[in-house]
């Protein structure tokens, strides 16, 4: 099987001739030349099945200088001509045609809460909620409908074939389940609501960077086909996320973290790894992938160790 014909294998529930793999790891806000580039280099020293698109480049929120509280509510959404929106569009069609459409590409969209978050701030972001809730609650409002935006020009101009969707807000003591409900499920809700309607290839990524337990089943009645959880975060097993998200794609697998085995471990370690990853999981609807993103500086050879341990299982 070639890359796309093994994910439409897996996506349809059917028998793969192996597992599928999706890695990835930041690039840093580099030049749109540049950010392709990084892209097709991954890919191409990896050979992985799923192309994971970061969107480095728009990582914050275009807060046209709003400050205050009172600049902030008279925000609007920047709109689906703006280049923060165009530019996302460009940047998958880019790396698309760069690839020559081998494999399936899968585009980083934020939840409006996270975007928020990475723009002004975890710890401003929660105080903006909790002393000026109606604020905070316009700007996800309008981060949503320019979220949806991206989405729709990454899936129809940018050809992806679907959207990796980071949800955050879920670890524990961070969040009531009501203010939850209240202030971040609406607008995340929305946004993979919204990405659901125009692909049946998405990936829904509960978010364990910050290294903090989330309560998954907040999360586990959304809709994509794909989920991605921090397994060694959340103390959560490949076998027994098969309880968990059951009659989903599962991917993951491996600690990204400093000190883990895909980082340190011989290449034989990393194969084994791997082995047992799919014993616990099974071949179908399977893809192997990280917790979160990889560290920037690990060398490539170290995944496509990964991809080599599955073709010899095939």
């Amino acid at each position: 099987m070639n890359k796309r014909e093994r994910m439409q294998c897996i996506l349809e529930g059917k028998m793969p001739d192996r597992p599928a793999t999706c890695f990835w790891h930041h690039f840093g806000p580099l030049s749109p030349e540049e950010t392709v580039a990084q892209h097709v280099k991954f890919f191409r020293d990896t050979d992985v099945d799923i192309v994971k698109m970061m969107c480095d480049e728009f990582f914050t929120y275009p807060m046209r200088g709003a400050e205050t509280p009172e600049q902030m509510m008279q925000l609007t959404p920047v709109g689906r001509d703006d280049y923060y929106v165009q530019g996302q569009a460009e940047r998958a069609a880019q790396v698309r045609e760069a690839i020559n459409n081998e494999a399936i590409i899968i585009y980083n969209a934020f939840s409006p809460y996270a975007t928020l978050k990475h723009t002004i701030g975890d710890f401003e972001t929660t105080q903006l909620l909790r002393e000026h809730t109606e604020v905070a609650l316009h700007l996800l409002d309008i981060i949503c409908e320019d979220t949806c935006c991206i989405i729709d020009e990454v899936l129809g101009k940018g050809g992806a074939t679907g959207m990796l969707l980071s949800v955050m807000g879920a670890e524990e003591g961070k969040f009531t389940k009501e203010e939850y409900l209240a202030w971040i499920r609406p607008t995340e809700e929305k946004v993979i609501a919204h990405a659901e309607s125009l692909s049946g290839a998405n990936m829904l990524h509960m978010c364990g960077w910050d290294g903090i337990k989330n309560r998954l089943d907040w999360w586990k009645d959304y809709s994509p086909r794909m989920v991605s959880w921090a397994a060694h975060i959340e103390g959560v097993n490949p076998q027994q996320a098969r309880e968990l998200f059951k009659g989903k794609v599962l991917v993951g697998g491996f600690d990204n973290r400093a000190g883990a085995v895909i980082n340190t471990g011989s290449e034989e370690e990393v194969k084994a790894y791997a082995r047992r990853i799919v014993k616990w999981a099974g071949k179908e609807e399977l893809v192997l992938g990280a917790d979160c993103s990889l560290p920037d500086d690990i060398d490539h050879k170290r995944v496509r160790w990964i991809v080599e341990a599955l073709d010899e299982m095939a």
